[in-house]
């Protein structure tokens, strides 16, 4: 369904429809904030013939409501819930990139496959992921865990930058779920469910690595694991069928990568790994794996066109340039998938040839694209917090800078320009979300990443926190690992805007 020219949806204007799903549309779109800010979203929304039906309508809920509660670098993060009029809507994360489906057809339509470290990167962040989602815990420390159960290749993304993302919590299950799944229904992708999922029994994290299993399976091989004409045929096949080794359809893959994708598909679940993180060490263990700067410089190598006329549509946003924007959007949405593609921005047409990157020459070309080191504000009233801070990301080569208040802070900004800002959401005084509306009021501060940390990080501080010009959250407490992950995919997507010609 394609709206008319400007919709708008509560506070925020729609550029171009992206796909088509099951009960929703998802949209580009952005609005403005201090300043003549400007920050893109992606838009979900509920199709029109589901908006009188609760059971839709509680599943559209239970996403916002879950996927807003994860605070993950390799889940795509939930900003707001909104309603106009009769529309419910959810303001996501605008991912740069494309899902994993596009990428694996590129690489089949060029005759080939997509390297195996490519993909076995991707899969291992994807295990840490699930990881994380499996053990959630809610802020007063009581187990949460959330199921996916819908993970196939179009629910992956991979971003320009390098970084696996999981998206689409449609039909997650966690504790205290407003919907519920009827007797003799099955949601899922057929060929993708594990075979407790198709019998419809209670479903823990093992389900997930089943499916993380099958998309393996996929990008190795190039084909399904479980094919057949019809859904039915389909899950058939995965409750009873064993499937062949991957090195069957690709002799390139190790004994040991094989055996990790196998274990996975093992119909009884006590047989697979215990957990995301388990099954991610072993691949680690298996073979070699293209990082974050490795894939994006295949990204880089294959996607060329897409990057940059993203890059050309955020630099004339910034301007506020409408006619030029309408034109790069015009370009991106006659470009890319057709309805059913997950993914948040428009695809270009298939080049002539498959760039090949051989692994040798990966290491320059990351280098090309690697974040730099930077300066990092942090501002807390805690100095127990701001110490917890500065070890992580002192040890990743950051140069720090603290101020224990926001009156503290605008007078560090008043002296120097640093090129990321953590700011903690609640601060006697001036706030987080007070002080980051005056740092987007300050000229040359719109582009500066803002990373809020919160103990909450529930959907109404996301909300505010959009408004006001954040661009990410952080639960506290943090894990090192994630806090220097986030930081050092701002400051790649800052370098990379940076980089981008006519933008300041």
């Amino acid at each position: 369904m394609s709206p008319p020219a400007r919709e708008r949806l509560g506070r925020y204007e729609i550029l171009t429809p992206l796909s088509v799903g099951g009960m929703a549309e998802l949209f580009l779109a952005y609005f403005t904030g201090p300043g003549g800010f400007r920050k893109f979203v992606a838009l979900k929304r509920i199709l029109p013939q589901f908006r009188a039906q609760d059971d839709f309508i509680a599943m559209f809920l239970d996403e916002a409501r879950i996927s807003a509660a994860l605070s993950h670098s390799n889940i795509g993060q939930v900003f707001e819930l909104g309603e106009a009029g009769n529309d419910f809507f959810i303001a996501m994360e605008f991912i740069e990139g494309q899902d994993l489906g596009r990428i694996n057809r590129l690489a089949r339509k060029q005759g080939g496959l997509l390297p195996i470290g490519f993909s076995a990167g991707v899969v291992r962040d994807a295990c840490l992921a699930l990881n994380y989602a499996h053990a959630f815990k809610s802020p007063a420390g009581r187990p949460l865990p959330v199921i996916h159960r819908d993970l196939s290749l179009r629910n992956i993304m991979m971003t320009y930058s390098g970084t696996t993302k999981l998206i689409d919590f449609g039909i997650a299950k966690a504790k205290g779920s407003l919907s519920s799944t009827s007797a003799g229904m099955v949601k899922g992708s057929s060929g993708y469910m594990s075979p407790e999922q198709i019998r419809g029994e209670d479903l823990g994290g093992e389900s997930d690595l089943f499916a993380i299993g099958a998309v393996l399976y996929e990008l190795l091989t190039g084909r399904r694991v479980f094919q057949a004409d019809e859904p039915t045929a389909t899950m058939y096949k995965v409750l009873n069928d064993t499937p062949p080794s991957p090195r069957t359809f690709n002799p390139e893959i190790s004994e040991s990568l094989a055996a990790v994708v196998l274990r996975a598909l093992e119909k009884d679940k006590g047989r697979r790994f215990a957990n995301g993180r388990e099954m991610a060490r072993a691949i680690e263990q298996a073979t070699s794996w293209y990082d974050e700067s490795e894939r994006a410089a295949w990204m880089e190598a294959n996607f060329s066109a897409d990057i940059q006329r993203t890059r050309d549509m955020l630099a004339l946003a910034d301007e506020a340039d409408g006619q030029r924007i309408d034109q790069v959007v015009k370009e991106l949405s006659t470009s890319h998938d057709k309805p059913g593609s997950a993914s948040h921005v428009g695809l270009a047409a298939p080049t002539a040839q498959l760039s090949t990157v051989m692994p040798s020459e990966l290491p320059t070309r990351a280098a090309q694209l690697a974040p730099r080191s930077g300066t990092v504000l942090i501002v807390d009233d805690s100095r127990v917090g701001r110490m917890a801070v500065e070890s992580v990301l002192k040890a990743e080569g950051h140069r720090v800078i603290d101020a224990e208040s926001g009156l503290e802070a605008l007078e560090v900004l008043e002296q120097m320009r640093p090129d990321l800002i953590v700011l903690d959401v609640r601060m006697p005084g001036m706030d987080g979300f007070e002080l980051c509306e005056r740092i987007r009021g300050k000229s040359g501060f719109r582009r500066i990443p803002i990373v809020f940390l919160s103990a909450a990080c529930s959907i109404e501080e996301r909300s505010r926190g959009l408004q006001v010009g954040g661009d990410d959250f952080l639960r506290k407490p943090f894990e090192p690992e994630e806090l220097a992950a986030r930081v050092k995919a701002h400051l790649q997507r800052a370098a990379m805007m940076q980089a981008t010609p006519g933008s300041s």
